[in-house]
């Protein structure tokens, strides 16, 4: 008599739902989100859900790489080598060069590192040359006054 009533509260409690579980030890009804049972702490489900979800690559197979900082920082670094730009576009190469290394340090599933590295020798490479010879010219007009 009192499982009875034990199982009429216990559906008043937890009604039987599509969300219910019967614990195979004990029998205690359980709802399905729950891990273990709450009567007796066996585990409820027998599979295990993921540690983690994988990401699939959208980057053409890692052909472009998932580092934004380093893939601006690789075409500012190749058009540095234009004239009167060159040392704005040389010195921004350095900047994301070195933002697009950090995060690849930091992130090592993340693209990209060669792709900061020629910005940054590149960048730095013209911005250095076009500023000397900017200061060059303006050490040379002085002279000639």
């Amino acid at each position: 008599m009192t499982n009875i009533l034990s199982k009429c509260i216990q559906d008043d409690i937890m009604p039987q739902t599509n969300d219910t579980i019967f614990c195979t030890k004990c029998g205690q009804k359980n709802l399905k989100k729950d891990i273990q049972c709450s009567k007796c702490s066996s585990k409820l489900h027998s599979h295990q859900q993921a540690a983690y979800i994988v990401k699939t690559d959208t980057t053409l197979g890692g052909l472009i790489p998932n580092n934004t900082n380093a893939l601006v920082a690789y075409y500012t670094g190749i058009f540095s080598i234009i004239p009167f730009v060159g040392i704005l576009l040389g010195i921004a190469a350095l900047i994301f060069g070195i933002l697009g290394v950090k995060f690849a340090n930091k992130n090592p599933e993340a693209k990209g590192k060669i792709h900061a590295w020629v910005g940054i020798i590149l960048g730095g490479f013209f911005a250095f040359i076009y500023l000397a010879i900017v200061i060059a010219s303006i050490f040379m007009i002085f002279l000639e006054q």
